[in-house]
């Protein structure tokens, strides 16, 4: 299989730190132009990805990019508070710069609701004033702490040198 083309390095980090297994339901919230799309699908055999942006114009660029993966993708157009899911639940979800995932409310308890228990959410973040790791421990930190009362467990925390600033990660699972 070709690699991701146009795949930057902050996305590839979150799709490898998210471990994502080949028989997976995984569901991305903002998934922009669907590189992250390409990244998961790429490592899915028998699993499907749930793609959800609220800009019809980046679900129609992100469903064009990923027409191969045709029977591995579902994108839909809506906000994460909005999207209907159905009765699907997901084994791992994930999110790059989104802020509503980022304190309780409507988006995250969407999210925790149609994850598995014992599902694991993969939340990342990169601001360019992040220069040293410590902002994005901090940011990790507090983001964690958020988590741990909105019904998840943190598995552990990151921050990255990507380029000229750090990306940070929270890995949570879903409580049972």
């Amino acid at each position: 299989m070709p690699a991701v083309t146009g795949a930057s390095e902050r996305l590839r980090w979150a799709v490898e730190t998210l471990d994502v297994q080949p028989g997976d339901r995984v569901l991305e919230v903002g998934c922009g132009h669907g590189v992250a799309v390409s990244l998961v699908c790429e490592r899915l055999a028998g699993g499907r990805i749930t793609a959800v942006d609220r800009s019809a114009k980046m679900i129609a660029m992100a469903r064009e990019r990923n027409a191969e993966h045709e029977d591995k993708t579902r994108f839909v157009h809506a906000s994460i508070e909005a999207a209907d899911l159905g009765e699907e639940r997901y084994d791992r979800a994930f999110a790059v710069h989104v802020a509503a995932l980022h304190r309780p409310g409507p988006a995250l308890a969407k999210v925790r609701d149609h994850l598995e228990a014992g599902g694991i959410l993969g939340l990342f973040s990169q601001a360019p004033s992040w220069r040293a790791a410590m902002p994005a421990e901090e940011f990790a930190g507090g983001l964690a702490e958020t988590l741990g009362r909105e019904g998840f467990t943190v598995e552990r925390t990151a921050a990255k040198p990507l380029g000229a600033a750090f990306g940070a990660a929270v890995i949570a699972r879903r409580a049972g």
